[in-house]
């Protein structure tokens, strides 16, 4: 029997690969232009000034210029036996300073797993601030089951430096909680049970940005995250952001390549400068006009195929909620009780406060200085 989506009983999934399979011509020609180093080319003038504007401005904020070519001038002749020696590769430029590394570091530690209590179920999440923790609405769909799972910090291996101790916190609906199914998120109250190991807020946090331009198609990606709820992994390989696009019925989210494994949902999609740009939810399988889920050549997989063999299942991309709209949606909210408002309201301030990315992250430098 052919493997079908509707057979599967997830309608998250459904409309997730039609969303897609809409979209399959847009994603094979980002992926195209990025083996050409002309990935610039398939966004939207909209977006693509959106994302000038904001790498200025960024610039200025941070005391940088823009580089200039210095001019060639008429009674100068140009050098041209550095022709060979070094170049830049393709029509932009991918040095990244070092801090990249550090930064990363700092990004990863406010990045944890989450466990059911009986260890049946495991998701990724990440602290956005204030004690709260975002994750995916199918990690976390209601209070009573937010209950049942817990929050590991510093869940990671390090063979080299200092082992990284974990933190284990509790999850607590009844001082915040909030879910999307639309989006498909939820961000909760976690509960810091042993302050004066390493204080909770030690371990940094992460603010959502409402404003457009933080990344461009064909740009690189980066997921932290726990795959099948083992330590912390992170995917810095082969990773591109391959679609988005505003004014649609499927603007709340984008698509982007990059590995990811059961546990991977709920876990922050990251720009070069390890800004949140999206949460990742789901892998999408590459379906037929009729539903079926396809092979890697491109034929239908059966149900007994699938089950004894699921690396056999090609998948299209990845799927993940977009970061503006996470912002616009938490915004517009009702809430029946008073103090999950106000929370709601203090946090989006913090998150639109100037510098309010680097104090995140600065609060994870504590961290790592008391270790």
């Amino acid at each position: 029997m052919t493997l079908k989506l509707q057979n599967l009983n997830s309608v998250l999934l459904e409309k997730a690969a039609r969303r897609l399979r809409d979209r399959s011509g847009e994603l094979k020609k980002t992926r195209s232009a990025i083996l050409a180093g002309t990935q610039a080319e398939t966004d939207s003038k909209e977006r693509l000034a959106l994302y000038n504007q904001r790498a200025a401005t960024l610039a200025m904020s941070e005391g940088q210029t823009a580089p200039v070519q210095s001019p060639i001038f008429e009674e100068e002749k140009p050098d041209l036996t550095s022709i060979g020696k070094e170049a830049l590769i393709g029509t932009q430029n991918d040095l990244l300073p070092i801090e990249f590394f550090e930064y990363g570091l700092y990004a990863a530690r406010s990045v944890g797993r989450i466990e059911h209590v009986e260890g049946l179920r495991f998701g990724t999440g990440f602290l956005v601030g204030h004690g709260l923790m975002m994750t995916n609405h199918h990690v976390l769909s209601t209070p009573e089951d937010a209950k049942a799972h817990f929050f590991e910090l510093g869940a990671e291996t390090n063979r080299i430096g200092n082992q990284t101790p974990s933190k284990i916190c509790s999850i607590d609906p009844n001082r915040f909680f909030w879910a999307s199914e639309e989006l498909d998120i939820a961000v909760v109250a976690v509960v810091d049970e042993d302050p004066g190991f390493i204080p909770l807020d030690h371990y940094g946090w992460h603010a959502l940005i409402r404003q457009q331009g933080k990344i461009k198609k064909g740009d690189p990606i980066n997921i932290i995250q726990h795959p099948l709820g083992r330590n912390k992994a992170v995917v810095v390989h082969n990773n591109h952001l391959l679609h988005i696009e505003n004014g649609t019925d499927a603007h709340m989210f984008c698509w982007y390549s990059g590995d990811t494994q059961k546990g991977s949902s709920g876990s922050p999609v990251f720009n070069n400068r390890w800004e949140v740009v999206a949460v990742h939810h789901m892998a999408v399988p590459q379906t037929n006009a009729d539903g079926a889920i396809l092979d890697k050549h491109g034929n239908p997989l059966t149900r007994a195929q699938a089950r004894r063999n699921p690396s056999l299942i090609a998948y299209a991309a990845n799927e993940g909620i977009r970061t503006s709209r996470i912002v616009s949606t938490l915004e517009s909210a009702q809430f029946t009780k008073a103090h999950h408002a106000d929370i709601r309201d203090f946090l989006l301030k913090s998150w639109s406060s100037p510098g309010a990315q680097r104090r995140g992250l600065r609060a994870a430098v504590r961290s790592a200085q008391a270790l």
